[in-house]
């Protein structure tokens, strides 16, 4: 549960950023906010200027902030603007978003992940390719996250190693659920370890796995 006099203190700290609103509702505090920073993405330097608008869920990080452009729309035609009302950032699957905020889940991680997708759209805007390769909306862009976690290419292999709920030392010399035909200890046992003690990265991989199940 997040704290609204501290978070406010932590963003009256941050470079870059200056409050126009912070409000406490019931179920997030909402910021909105002028970002005014230069970023370096692939070498090239970037100036950023846009309003933010930022929704923290009170139950941060359990559950993960949306965030928008707001006032004037100055983002257009960017592949990775969410389809809905809001136009919401897409900054990446929610795994990957967690694995940058780890271990602390600090808010000046976050608000550096949405420098990084503002740089990223100037650096598209300018060059037109995307400047460290491009993941996929949806489920696929789920689906590729765990492969590369994984470093495996079949779903099926995935949805094997994302089944594995709990590890104990008497699994460790069984095959390994992504049927590479060695025993899981020389395999995926650190991969899944990483995930399955993160309790919030276990319950995110739970909620995948139910989302690419069903998909």
């Amino acid at each position: 549960m997040i704290n609204f006099l501290h978070l406010k203190n932590q963003f009256d700290s941050f470079d870059g950023i200056k409050i126009v609103s912070f409000i406490n509702q019931e179920r997030s505090i909402l910021v909105l906010f002028d970002f005014d920073a230069k970023v370096a993405i692939n070498g090239a330097n970037f100036l950023i200027d846009h309003q933010i608008h930022l929704e923290i869920p009170i139950n941060y990080p359990n559950e993960l902030p949306i965030v928008f452009e707001s006032g004037e729309k100055k983002i257009k035609n960017f592949p990775h603007i969410n389809p809905d009302n809001k136009g919401t950032f897409c900054l990446g699957t929610e795994l990957d978003i967690r694995r940058k905020m780890r271990p602390d889940y600090s808010l000046s991680k976050y608000i550096s992940i949405i420098a990084e997708f503002l740089g990223t759209y100037e650096y598209y805007n300018k060059y037109k390719v995307f400047p460290y390769g491009d993941r996929t909306h949806g489920n696929l862009g789920i689906l590729e996250t765990y492969k590369e976690i994984f470093n495996v290419t079949i779903i099926q292999q995935v949805l094997n190693l994302m089944e594995v709920d709990k590890l104990k030392n008497k699994f460790r010399n069984k095959k390994c659920p992504c049927n590479s035909g060695l025993k899981i200890k020389n395999c995926h046992w650190s991969t899944l370890d990483t995930i399955l003690s993160d309790p919030l990265e276990h319950a995110q991989m739970r909620k995948d796995y139910i989302l690419l199940k069903g998909r």
